[in-house]
């Protein structure tokens, strides 16, 4: 029962960390939002090569 338990907090505490919005435009663009906002910006790089 507990493991049942810490799983499913497990999963709650995820489903939460997946309700991202991520930001679709230049990288300009971006700059001057994250600028207006005082926020960071985080660059998502995959190579699938």
């Amino acid at each position: 029962m507990k493991k049942f338990l810490s799983l499913a907090l497990i999963l709650t505490f995820a489903s939460f960390a997946s309700a991202e919005t991520w930001f679709k435009g230049t990288i300009d663009e971006a700059i001057a939002k994250a600028k207006a906002e005082n926020k960071l910006v985080l660059l998502d790089f995959f190579s699938g090569g």
